[in-house]
């Protein structure tokens, strides 16, 4: 897909994302309530964390709602690669001009800048997460139902230095200087999406008066990953568009849930994501290759709400792994919003991986009414390890 490539393109600037996989969807009052919403979201949002809470509040409703669209993004550990992949490609670039020159003091200077920004590299890595999709939210009382779409990225990058180079590059004789090659380090980005479109459905029910729901979504399934492996001195992000680096495939799945409300103002919830585990090998490149997964990944929540306030928490019952050779994580959320006036809601929350293999997330948002039927949704996140992102979401009542 063309838009992956420019998405990562975008990553790879420092512009967007972290690949924590932390939610596997973007809803702007969720993560602003630290990602929270198995049994706290809106109705907007059910049908992407827990299709059951469709049937919960459709006694509230008369009328349907659409969210179109909501874009998120998360990042961290950038520490400037794009940047420093760019001087090491200006210094070996230099040093292969001051070879082709016979220039002595050219390659004794850039011999030793490349030498240091092989240095600088090592070690170095970029997550990035990055989310969008919509929701129609049907006007149905007697089984609520919701269309959906929605995608999400999850890539890394890393630089990969060899000893070797920067050796070679030491014992380099200005004087007698051998003819340039391509470096062994390496400059790599691994990235995988989900994208799914489906229709999450939900049954209202009663135990001895106590609202009960469960909600199924069956939902067509599409995988992407990519695989960009070059040597340090060829690294470009303008190159995912090239199709060798990617492999994708297309299934089924579905996703549960289940909802209860035990006293007037609480609710329960326990959602079930991509029942039907999958695996997808990326391409291989320069003998690497790595293994994209989508795991069943199984959620617990509480929400109590008071007049004009609700608290909420999450915790994640299994763990959770993307890439075979990256850790699994493990989320615990915990997040509330105050509603100010009957226009302006206030966000605030925070995420933990329990794993430590991600950040931190504080998150903080706002929600405004305008008008009887437009919602402008708006979220910031900072954490640990220089952790930013953000989220911006409209939606229409009618």
């Amino acid at each position: 897909m063309k838009y992956l490539s420019l998405v990562i393109a975008v990553l790879l600037s420092g512009s967007a994302s972290l690949a924590s996989a932390a939610s596997l969807y973007n809803e702007a009052r969720s993560d602003a309530m630290g990602g929270t919403g198995v049994a706290a979201s809106n109705r907007e949002g059910a049908a992407f964390i827990n299709p059951a809470l469709l049937a919960i509040h459709a006694p509230k409703y008369s009328g349907g709602a659409v969210m179109l669209p909501v874009l998120g993004a998360e990042a961290a550990n950038i520490d400037n690669l794009t940047d420093k992949f760019d001087a090491l490609q200006a210094s070996y670039d230099g040093l292969e001009a001051a070879i082709n020159a016979s220039d002595v003091t050219g390659i004794t200077n850039y011999r030793d800048m490349l030498v240091a920004d092989l240095k600088s590299l090592d070690g170095e890595n970029a997550y990035g997460s990055v989310g969008l999709g919509f929701s129609v939210v049907l006007p149905t009382k007697r089984m609520p139902m919701s269309i959906f779409y929605k995608t999400y990225i999850d890539a890394v990058s890393v630089a990969v230095i060899e000893d070797s180079d920067i050796d070679a590059l030491t014992n380099l004789d200005p004087n007698n200087p051998p003819a340039v090659t391509d470096l062994d380090s390496q400059g790599a980005v691994v990235a995988g999406a989900i994208s799914d479109l489906g229709v999450a459905l939900s049954f209202p029910l009663s135990i001895v008066n106590m609202p009960v729901a469960v909600g199924i979504s069956p939902k067509l399934q599409r995988i992407d990953t990519y695989n960009y492996v070059v040597s340090a001195n060829n690294f470009d992000a303008d190159d995912f568009d090239d199709n060798k680096y990617r492999n994708d495939d297309t299934v089924a799945n579905l996703d549960i849930g289940v909802a209860i409300q035990p006293l007037e103002r609480m609710t329960i919830g326990l959602s079930g994501r991509n029942l039907v585990s999958q695996k997808l090998d990326t391409v291989e490149a320069m003998g690497r290759k790595f293994t994209y997964r989508v795991e069943a990944l199984y959620t617990l929540g509480v929400a109590y709400d008071w007049d004009n306030f609700s608290l909420t928490t999450d915790v994640d019952l299994n763990g959770h792994k993307r890439f075979d050779e990256i850790g699994e994580t493990q989320y615990w959320r915990l997040g509330g919003e105050m509603r100010a006036t009957d226009w302006l809601a206030l966000r605030v929350g925070y995420r933990h991986d329990m794993k430590d293999t991600s950040s931190n997330l504080y998150t903080l948002g706002t929600g405004f009414t305008i008008g009887r039927s437009f919602n402008l949704d708006l979220t910031g996140l900072v954490g640990t390890d220089d952790a930013v992102g953000g989220v911006i979401q409209t939606s229409y009542h009618f």
